[in-house]
């Protein structure tokens, strides 16, 4: 019975190390777009309206001063009604060169985008996190536009 019971206090202490181990980041950013490419038109017979593969660069400044730079590619669309939609993925890539990949889905005009983390590398291998993204103010011709970001990363 003594094994058991010291197996259990090992197993107890390996998991606080991992707990202990992992960093969670507040993302509170600000990102200054420019849409780098605006993406083929496509209809639909339906009426529906899109742009496939749009390519956007974004300089994202933290609340705490860091910066780092992110590209995105993504789909949009339009239905027969006027709602908008899209989705899409960007790596967010630090000075040092760590990687964070980042999944999206666009809420409509007046919804925030929400965005998940799907790991990266260096640093952010492994990473988790997820947040949402409201933008603040757009140039009149849609091409560039500036966003604050809001959410979490857990770095192990």
């Amino acid at each position: 019975m003594k094994k058991i019971y010291t197996g259990a206090i090992g197993a107890f202490a390996i998991c606080v190390a991992f707990t202990a181990v992992a960093d969670t980041e507040k993302v509170d950013s600000t990102l200054y777009w420019l849409q780098i490419a605006p993406g083929q038109v496509v209809e639909m017979p339906n009426g529906t309206k899109g742009r496939t593969v749009i390519r956007n660069h974004a300089t994202v400044v933290q609340a705490d001063g860091d910066v780092s730079s992110q590209w995105c590619t993504g789909h949009q669309g339009v239905d027969g009604s006027g709602q908008a939609g899209g989705a899409g993925y960007c790596t967010s890539i630090s000075d040092n060169g760590d990687m964070l990949f980042i999944s999206y889905m666009l809420g409509s005009e007046d919804q925030p985008a929400n965005w998940t983390v799907m790991g990266g590398t260096g640093a952010y291998e492994g990473a988790t996190g997820s947040g949402t993204s409201t933008i603040t103010s757009r140039r009149g011709d849609g091409r560039a536009w500036t966003s604050q970001a809001q959410g979490s990363i857990t770095t192990k």
